[in-house]
């Protein structure tokens, strides 16, 4: 076994491999704790819509014109919260450093029986196949990047076409 293989293979793993897991790790994390409050807040913001509607037929507590304010501008920020979530596709993002993360720790645990094999000719051999298969894993993730933003893009180009209603576009009859 070489020395210098060994010394490549653990920088490799620790620097490269893991440093980029922990960071998919937490990315995930965050784009999903970011999801879950979304949720959570155009949730209660809906229930405290349903109270208001409630109590705007009294006039406890208040008028019923503050209730009918109430009324209006709970729901709008719901709305409001469910595009921002939308708009930022948290839900997307997290499953794509999930899956990235993932498919390090199968390559991580691929990459155990490679201590074993140490001694071997095609040692060199096999730690290149490691590198690619790790690398590799980065590149798809990158490159989901660029398919994400096309599917956000068009998203909303379907969505100015349904807007702007039929008969909006001037149609080719040549």
């Amino acid at each position: 076994m070489n020395n210098r293989h060994e010394q490549f293979l653990n920088l490799y793993q620790i620097h490269r491999h893991k440093n980029q897991a922990g960071y998919y790790r937490s990315r995930s994390a965050e784009f999903e704790r970011a999801r879950r409050q979304a949720i959570i807040s155009a949730g209660v913001l809906m229930f405290l819509t349903a109270m208001v509607s409630t109590l705007a037929t009294t006039d406890l507590f208040w008028p019923k014109w503050v209730w009918a304010l109430l009324g209006v501008f709970f729901p709008a920020l719901s709305t409001a919260l469910t595009t921002y979530n939308s708009l930022f596709a948290f839900e997307q993002q997290s499953k794509l450093y999930q899956d990235a993360s993932l498919a390090l720790h199968r390559a991580e645990a691929d990459a155990y029986g490679l201590r074993q094999a140490a001694g071997g000719a095609d040692y060199p051999n096999k730690i290149e196949a490691y590198v690619n298969q790790v690398e590799e894993i980065f590149r798809k993730e990158q490159s989901q990047w660029g398919q994400l933003t096309r599917e956000r893009i068009q998203e909303n180009e379907k969505q100015e076409e349904n807007e702007a209603g039929p008969g909006s576009k001037l149609e080719d009859r040549s």
